[in-house]
């Protein structure tokens, strides 16, 4: 009769399964990163990257973010993975606030400073391929 192995080996066993998938990528998934300005200004902005099926409708999980003080966005899928969905997307862009730089205060008058709310909802579409991707969206009223 084989000899079974004991509940160490056993627990070993599952341990090294286990772990060897935390570092696995998804291959479904690719890096999207950008910017996007408001009339020539970094833009605080939420940023919705929707996955679209080949007819042109709502495919999955979207994938979100939320731009720096400089305008820029690194998007999520969920708390643990990075990026988008390969494929088609519906863009959507709220633009909540401008962050006027010292240089273009200067410049112009035209541009309140402290402008808040939801100035601005834009919806666009995009190709995420695989590897890197980056969008620059320059939005103007």
């Amino acid at each position: 009769m084989p000899q079974l192995p004991s509940r160490t080996t056993c627990a070993l066993i599952y341990s090294l399964v286990a772990l060897s998938a935390c570092g696995q990528r998804d291959e479904s998934l690719a890096e999207v990163r950008g910017d996007i300005t408001f009339c020539g200004q970094p833009a605080v902005a939420e940023v919705l990257f929707e996955p679209l099926n080949s007819s042109g409708q709502s495919a999955g999980r979207a994938s979100t973010a939320t731009t720096d003080d400089s305008g820029q966005f690194r998007l999520r899928l969920d708390d643990a993975r990075t990026g988008a969905k390969i494929g088609r997307h519906r863009v959507t862009i709220r633009v909540q606030r401008l962050i006027a730089s010292r240089e273009a205060a200067g410049k112009s008058g035209d541009l309140p400073d402290g402008l808040s709310g939801a100035i601005k909802a834009t919806h666009l579409a995009r190709e995420v391929l695989s590897g890197d991707n980056q969008f620059h969206f320059r939005l103007t009223f």
